[in-house]
């Protein structure tokens, strides 16, 4: 037994996010899983971040996550929606390596969101 509520770790086991400000740009880097039991923390720092950068780029670096569920893609879509409203890019970052990239293009969110392959990249866009 691991001595979890129904078996499950606490969400913020499950998923870390940690803030930083680089060349100009509001950075977000999560580390995890991004499902359904974590969504909500990204969503809310995701809606704080974009709201607190002012116009400036915000770069959300999933380089770090291991798995993206569906509800992880509408999160990611309703953050881009969010941005566009208040004229804030919204830069995600994702590695080409990792299963999370997988996903995003079956469902064509690579056709909507900005994705770039590292943060470097991202923030010099």
């Amino acid at each position: 037994m691991n001595g979890f509520l129904g078996g499950m770790p606490p969400a913020e086991q499950l998923m870390t996010l940690n803030r930083d400000d680089r060349d100009g740009c509001l950075v977000l880097i999560v580390h995890g899983e991004v499902d359904l039991s974590t969504g909500s923390r990204l969503m809310e720092a995701g809606s704080e971040a974009l709201h607190q950068a002012a116009g400036r780029p915000v770069v959300l670096d999933l380089s770090g996550v291991d798995f993206l569920s569906s509800s992880g893609m509408g999160l990611l879509v309703a953050l881009h929606d969010e941005g566009r409203t208040m004229r804030t890019p919204l830069r995600v970052v994702v590695d080409e390596t990792r299963s999370v990239i997988r996903p995003i293009r079956t469902m064509g969110l690579d056709e909507v969101l900005a994705l770039f392959g590292s943060l470097d990249e991202a923030l010099t866009a």
